[in-house]
């Protein structure tokens, strides 16, 4: 309740895009925080469960070769170290691997203006969820991890509510790394144009940058994205593999399909502006000179967000981070 951000007396950022892949006069949406982390199932399950298959296969060969014609403890032990081996594997496939692949590539979160109304695609039994945007409790969520020396990471989040009770929680866009100020105007986007309406908002030099779409180049852009400098090139062996491992992740899952009425009701006005997501992950529109002033408004209006981050504390009180 702390970290509400439906009250008055925040503190004045400017508006950031974190992660929107879709803007009109009537809709803006974003995809969900961890479609940037699709991969890292594939990649750490996967090597958990090959792990695990390996050694049972070298535990049974040991088995085999010094059986000398011994049939009965030689099966036993084989399928004692199959089940050993392939229970935690199946484990692996099934907590990580396919959390991860054979799924949506991501899990997309529309606002209406139009009907003030939040759509949530959920992939479920029920594919959508329809919430009045004045009803859903949105908030700025920490994640402080294991142990007294982490960094907390921030995230903007809604709670879907029903009779009093979360019935459903989504993570909204990408996150902001350990600045809760970022997250506050990544808010403030959505805030602008649900009360305002596009007009409100400053695109350009904004401008749509992320992209959902499946394709080789995206899935090594993303992981290469967060670094900068020469830890990028230190750390290339490991990101090449979370881009191949995101590739399968994204190339094995089915894109998200709106239903018919909800497209319906977030039709654009004809005639409007549309900002559509690109083919490949950072680009922006009007060429060179529409990237550095995309550059020169995010660098400073990201320094302001961040100027706020102390004000923000309160939100997040101590006892939560220990």
């Amino acid at each position: 309740m702390s970290a509400n951000l439906c009250v008055d007396g925040l503190p004045s950022v400017d508006p950031l895009n974190k992660g929107a892949i879709h803007l009109d006069s009537t809709c803006l949406e974003y995809h969900d925080r961890y479609f940037l982390f699709r991969g890292w199932g594939v990649l750490g399950g996967g090597f958990f469960a090959l792990f695990a298959v390996a050694l049972a296969a070298a535990v049974s060969y040991g088995f085999l070769q010094s059986s000398k014609g011994q049939v009965g403890p030689v099966f036993w032990g084989i399928a004692i170290m199959v089940l050993m081996c392939g229970l935690p594997a199946l484990y692996a496939l099934k907590a990580f691997v396919f959390k991860d692949a054979f799924r949506y590539t991501h899990y997309p979160i529309r606002f209406n203006r139009d009907n003030r109304m939040v759509y949530v695609f959920t992939g479920g039994a029920r594919q959508t969820l329809k919430v009045p945007f004045d009803d859903a409790f949105f908030f700025i969520n920490e994640d402080t991890g294991a142990g007294g020396n982490t960094v907390p990471l921030y995230d903007l989040r809604m709670h879907v509510l029903q009779d009093e009770k979360v019935i459903h929680t989504v993570s909204i866009g990408s996150d902001s790394g350990g600045s809760p100020g970022i997250i506050l105007a990544h808010w403030e986007m959505i805030r602008r144009f649900m009360d305002q309406g596009l007009d409100a908002l400053p695109f350009p030099p904004l401008g749509i940058f992320a992209s959902s779409r499946v394709s080789v180049k995206n899935s090594f852009i993303i992981p290469f994205a967060l670094f900068n400098g020469p830890l990028r090139w230190i750390l290339s062996p490991f990101l090449i593999l979370i881009g191949v491992t995101k590739y399968i992740a994204l190339v094995t899952s089915k894109r998200p399909v709106w239903p018919k009425a909800v497209d319906a009701e977030c039709r654009p006005a004809n005639g409007g502006r549309v900002y559509k997501e690109p083919i490949m992950y950072g680009d922006l529109p009007g060429g060179q000179a529409g990237e550095a002033a995309f550059m020169d408004y995010w660098k400073k209006a990201e320094a302001r967000a961040r100027l706020v981050d102390k004000e923000l504390g309160s939100m997040f009180p101590l006892p939560a981070r220990l």
